[in-house]
């Protein structure tokens, strides 16, 4: 198993599917505007508010704190069910063209309608398994989402159920453990230089958001197209790791 050869048959992939890259621009786009409109609700409902108007009147304060949590609850809510529908379109797109099938909006949207309940349910599982792992120190919660990168993929591209997915990430991991380490640090590489471009682009004003929301919808589809490759190439039915060369 050449990690290489992976690296670049999901950079040819990327090339010639510019479209894959769509669900998550326009999930950051989405965000983007949901975020101005909720932060932009609320901060009207906190300001002007002394701490002499808060003390003479603390129900209205109470209030109009409950209401800005309750909207940026919400924002929250809204977002990750957005980013987690638009991943999974990513997922099934990236499938498709490495099958090459036509990696279309349609078939992909298509694609991920038909998992969306094991999609979720895998999700939620993976937020509390990662979130109890993060109470205890954290180490563990990062562990644990190592050994459950593979789970909506496994989900979207072996059509398994929730359990059945997160089972089959971690006997993937298990199976896999150089093949899948060497991955995760690409995916870390990748992420640092993406974080200082957006860093650079970041100080541009105005355009330095749109470019901004760009890099980051490039960084994540194309993360999403190698797991979806290195996924495919894991041997399953092996009891021992691969031989891996990066």
């Amino acid at each position: 198993m050449s990690i290489s050869k992976i690296f670049k048959e999901s950079l040819a992939i990327a090339r010639g599917n510019p479209l894959i890259f769509v669900p998550m621009l326009l999930a950051s786009i989405f965000s983007a505007l949901m975020g101005l409109i909720f932060v932009g609700s609320a901060v009207p409902m906190m300001h002007g508010l002394s701490a002499d108007q808060i003390a003479a009147n603390p129900e209205q304060a109470l209030a109009g704190a409950g209401a800005a949590a309750g909207g940026m609850l919400l924002f929250s809510i809204i977002s990750g069910l957005v980013g987690l529908l638009t991943h999974s379109m990513t997922v099934g797109m990236a499938d498709m063209a490495f099958q090459g099938e036509k990696a279309t909006l349609k078939n992909g949207w298509a694609r991920i309608v038909s998992r969306i309940v094991p999609v979720v349910i895998a999700s939620i599982l993976m937020g509390i398994i990662i979130g109890l792992g993060m109470i205890f120190l954290v180490l563990p919660g990062i562990i644990l989402a190592f050994f459950l990168m593979f789970t909506l993929i496994a989900v979207v591209v072996s059509n398994l159920g929730a359990f059945q997915a997160i089972g089959r990430s971690f006997s993937t991991v298990g199976k896999n453990f150089g093949a899948t380490f060497i991955t995760f640090l690409i995916i870390i590489g990748l992420a640092i230089l993406t974080g200082l471009l957006n860093f650079i682009i970041s100080l541009i004003p105005f355009l330095g958001v749109v470019l901004s929301m760009i890099v980051f919808a490039i960084f994540t589809g194309f993360v999403t197209i190698f797991l979806v490759r290195v996924y495919q190439e894991m041997d399953l039915s092996s009891d021992t790791s691969p031989e891996v060369e990066a």
